[in-house]
């Protein structure tokens, strides 16, 4: 699996406080002899007399933090040992500085040494000041290095691991969902992601304090990362919602890894101490093909839209599409020509509905209408019965209140209210009332005059 829970960090293996281990291989007992002389107050020497044992020794030994290796050596040289070195696998050993020691000021065998991987060079007889010099400045340079190694190794851990739960990080699962989605579309696979959220965290957190909400989150990390398959991508993408990649799954192969989650979860309630909460999730879910999504960044959207959807739902279920497939309904809408800017005498669009169809609207009692005087003199109520008109033709504006006797509209949608009795509405300052109404309208009008610039831009064209 690519995400992983909190496993124990591997502390450094150099300690300042102790004697740094240098490795000394040579086939001469008094080179070894002397080079402990020079060095044995500030170092631990390790001896050994030739090349493969010096190479055990450095695959063992991961203190060693300098070699000294003669050239001629019985078995295995210096030449070899410093290649095998160079050519290791372990950036530890790979990365020693090794200093030859050599009997001669030939050219040709430093360029040689070189060649393999050599750092350094010191030549016999040996210079008591020179090779301390040396071999605390090599042993300095391979301590910094350890260091900055292991600190950019834990910086990039951070950056890719959510330190509380263990699980991925959400800048990982971006750079692994944009690898996976590239590997999906050449090879024809379909990917799904799930985005999973913890019912009512807030609510929880608020009655019981820090420490039940972080042992709760973690709780539900290690039940995600339990129940995922070994090549899925589990991370925390914020404080109580999660994410889960399924490669190579499509969205009827992922239903069934949903329900796994939500039986794991609220099969037993969560505890700590006096504390006992059940626990509920809810998951967004979307696909790579059969939402046609082209990159995470849209997939993560999708699938976070139908969480939002099911959470508003009630939460504790999956959601994998705002509307199911049997509630969505296709209807004809008939648009006649308007001052001949329609090609043809008809046209048939057909339109999925996106949302339920509202409720009827409530028939209103009479209202009473303040008629007002230009004088001051008190006015007078009247009864005025106000229906709502139903005929079918375009709606009319009603420019002023002079006109109302003559402009009354002769169609207005059932569902509308009529004039009148907005009018009225607005005069008892119930404004507010008519708000539904008119959001109403413009989804029953905006298909309509998106298509009449539509086409009025078309025909200046």
């Amino acid at each position: 699996m690519t995400s992983s829970l909190p496993v124990a960090r591997e502390t450094s293996t150099v300690n300042p406080l102790i004697r740094p281990r240098i490795l000394v291989a040579d086939d001469s007992r008094v080179i070894r002899l002397a080079i402990m002389k020079i060095l044995g107050t500030d170092f631990d020497i390790v001896q050994v007399e030739n090349g493969v044992i010096a190479w055990e020794q450095v695959c063992q030994d991961s203190t060693i933090q300098a070699v000294l290796t003669d050239i001629q050596m019985p078995q295995m040289d210096g030449y070899e040992l410093i290649c095998r070195i160079r050519a290791a696998e372990e950036a530890r050993v790979r990365d020693l500085p090794v200093i030859t020691i050599t009997g001669t000021e030939d050219d040709a065998i430093k360029q040689q040494a070189m060649a393999c991987g050599a750092t350094d060079f010191i030549v016999k007889p040996l210079d008591a000041l020179q090779l301390r010099a040396r071999v605390q400045a090599y042993v300095r340079y391979d301590r910094t290095t350890r260091e900055l190694s292991e600190k950019s190794l834990s910086l990039e851990e951070q950056a890719i691991t959510d330190p509380q739960t263990g699980l991925r990080s959400r800048r990982y699962l971006t750079q692994r969902g944009e690898q996976d989605i590239a590997y999906a579309q050449r090879h024809g696979q379909d990917l799904s992601l799930l985005r999973v959220d913890i019912d009512g965290f807030k609510k929880i957190y608020r009655a019981h304090g820090d420490e039940v909400g972080d042992r709760l989150i973690e709780w539900v990390a290690k039940r995600l990362y339990s129940t995922a398959r070994t090549e899925d991508t589990v991370a925390r993408v914020s404080g109580a919602e999660f994410a889960l990649l399924a490669t190579n799954t499509s969205l009827a192969e992922a239903a069934p890894l949903c329900e796994r989650i939500l039986a794991a979860v609220t099969t037993q309630p969560f505890s700590l101490g006096s504390v006992t909460v059940p626990v509920t999730v809810t998951i967004g879910l979307a696909s790579l093909k059969e939402d046609r999504c082209d990159s995470i960044e849209a997939l993560t959207r999708l699938a976070h839209q139908r969480l939002c959807h099911a959470s508003s739902e009630g939460g504790n279920r999956v959601c994998k599409s705002v509307m199911d497939d049997d509630q969505a309904t296709v209807e004809e809408v008939m648009l006649t020509p308007v001052d001949g800017l329609l090609p043809e005498p008809s046209l048939s669009l057909a339109v999925e509905e996106s949302v339920p169809t509202p409720d009827p609207v409530p028939e209103l009692e009479p209202l009473a209408v303040a008629e007002l005087t230009s004088d001051d003199s008190s006015p007078s109520a009247q009864e005025c019965d106000v229906s709502p008109l139903t005929m079918e033709s375009p709606l009319t504006i009603v420019h002023n209140a002079e006109e109302q006797s003559s402009a009354i509209p002769q169609a207005l949608p059932a569902e509308l209210l009529g004039v009148d009795k907005a009018l009225v509405l607005l005069a008892q300052g119930k404004g507010q009332l008519l708000l539904p109404y008119l959001e109403m309208l413009m989804r029953e009008i905006r298909p309509l005059i998106e298509l009449h610039e539509h086409i009025h831009s078309a025909g200046k064209k």
